[in-house]
């Protein structure tokens, strides 16, 4: 069985930042992550249209919480912490950089979300961190230490971290360990339209576009895609994420 100090559950963008700053702060320690897929981070390469936003060029704590629909008091401590502008710096020692577009959002200035996939894997790599992919976690045990058992192995750690994200599965496994789920919702979504006007432009953009949802306080502004099943881009996207408990 293979026994990690550090053991972090999800390949995505949260799991790896999480396990090479762990690496690098903490070189003594032996850091693995479990990731369901055949490889990991594959969120971030197609988040912002393949670009990756990274971040949101908004450097004052209490006023990058206000892009958040809920949760803006627990996000405080946090974000004084660790801010826009660390993460700014901690690209920059990494060898990438970013750029601010005139709607606040940061990209690498490559324009390509594989230039952030590259510089977490190469930086999981430098420090050791081990790898597990198509990793399928069935149960969780605490005995002492943490006993994982996936389809085909088991490890052991005496931290664990989750950033499995939406999976549903996995906050039933959560729950035998006491915890309690909070039952979510769907947010950043796009519209589906039954419009027939719509199927005939899918693929029109409109920028500086202001949405609003009849019969409610909510709305929204931004760029606007018009897509062959409804409605997309930031505009909606940001409409969908502050009204999800209401839609």
């Amino acid at each position: 069985m293979k026994t990690y100090d550090v053991l972090i559950i999800g390949g995505g963008a949260a799991g790896f930042f999480a396990a090479i700053n762990i690496a690098e702060r903490n070189r003594e320690l032996s850091v693995a992550i479990l990731e369901k897929n055949k490889e990991g981070l594959q969120k971030v390469k197609v988040s912002g249209g393949g670009r990756c936003n990274v971040t949101h060029a908004e450097f004052i704590p209490q006023e990058l919480t206000k892009n958040y629909p809920r949760g803006e008091k627990e996000l405080l401590g946090p974000f004084h912490s660790f801010m826009t502008g660390d993460t700014i710096e901690w690209f920059s020692k990494r060898g990438v950089e970013l750029k601010i577009e005139e709607d606040g959002r940061m990209f690498p200035v490559t324009n390509s979300s594989q230039t952030i996939i590259d510089c977490f894997l190469s930086e999981a790599k430098r420090l050791g961190v081990k790898i597990f992919y198509s990793q399928i976690v069935k149960t969780i045990s605490k005995s002492g230490p943490f006993l994982i058992q996936t389809q085909d192995q088991e490890l052991a750690s005496e931290k664990l971290l989750i950033a499995t994200g939406s999976s549903v599965k996995f906050w039933k496994i959560l729950e035998t360990l006491g915890h309690s789920i909070v039952k979510p919702v769907p947010s950043l979504f796009t519209f589906n339209i039954n419009d027939s006007r719509i199927k005939e432009i899918p693929g029109v953009v409109a920028q500086d576009v202001e949405v609003k949802v009849l019969g409610s306080d909510l709305q929204s502004s931004g760029p606007l895609l018009i897509t062959h099943w409804g409605l997309s881009a930031p505009a909606i996207l940001k409409l969908s994420a502050f009204g999800a408990l209401e839609l």
